[in-house]
This record gives C-alpha cells, sequence and structure tokens, in this order.
C-alpha cells in the first residue's frame, strides 16, 4: 500500500473545509457563537459529511479530487463501523492535544494519525 502523508491529507482536508464552507454559505448557516443552534447544525452537517462520504466510498470529496481514500489495515473497504469510530472519538482524541494527533501522521512509518490508529485504518493513494 502507498500511504498518504500529512501534506496530501491536509490538501484533501483544505478541500473538504471550502466545500463545507460553501455549503453553510448556502445554507445561511454562518454563526460564530460557538453552541449555539446553528453551530450545532454545522457540525453535524460536517460530521455527517465526512461519515457518510467516507463510509459510502472511501472518500470524502477533498480525498476524491486529491486521490487518496481511507481502507482498513488489511487494504479492504473501512466499513461503517471503522468510519464512524475513526469521525468521532477518533478525531475528538486527535484534536484534543493541539491536533497533535493529525500531526503524527507525518512521523509514523505507516503514515497513521491517532483517529487511524484508533479505527485500524490507513489512508492510502489512489492514484
Amino acid at each position: 500500500m502507498r500511504y498518504a502523508g500529512f501534506w496530501i491529507r491536509f490538501l484533501a482536508a483544505l478541500i473538504d473545509a471550502i466545500v463545507l464552507m460553501a455549503v453553510m454559505y448556502i445554507l445561511g448557516l454562518t454563526s460564530s457563537e460557538t453552541f449555539s443552534v446553528e453551530w450545532n447544525i454545522e457540525n453535524l452537517i460536517g460530521l455527517a459529511y465526512y461519515i457518510i462520504l467516507t463510509g459510502l466510498y472511501g472518500q470524502t470529496l477533498g480525498k476524491m479530487i486529491i486521490g487518496v481514500k481511507v481502507v482498513r489495515t488489511d487494504g479492504s473497504a473501512a466499513g461503517w463501523g471503522a468510519v464512524v469510530l475513526r469521525e468521532t472519538i477518533g478525531k475528538i482524541l486527535s484534536a484534543i492535544v493541539f491536533f497533535l494527533g493529525f500531526i503524527w501522521a507525518g512521523f509514523d512509518k505507516q503514515k497513521q494519525a491517532w483517529h487511524d490508529k484508533i479505527a485500524s485504518t490507513y489512508v492510502v493513494k489512489t492514484k
């Protein structure tokens, strides 16, 4: 498997952020007030975006454009359980200490961030 490193993953995440910002703008959801109703809706939409696309295709739009996807450590499709674990608890833990869990992918031999380790997934190149 050809693992996707930190910067490739970062670029895919940046594309996803732009897509989500556009969706929020179109829906009129532009709240900057933390824990407001709009803020919670924005977060639920973002979470659904990551879980649904990764669960169905192994990729978000950003990952599709960049040419990477999420797979199990044996190379098979990640599956819904691993995707939900990765995108919820895994990413919270990756972010909780100054985003160190995300940065970890830049130093790990198999390019795994903490959320990948927790869910037993890799992000691999498709191109």
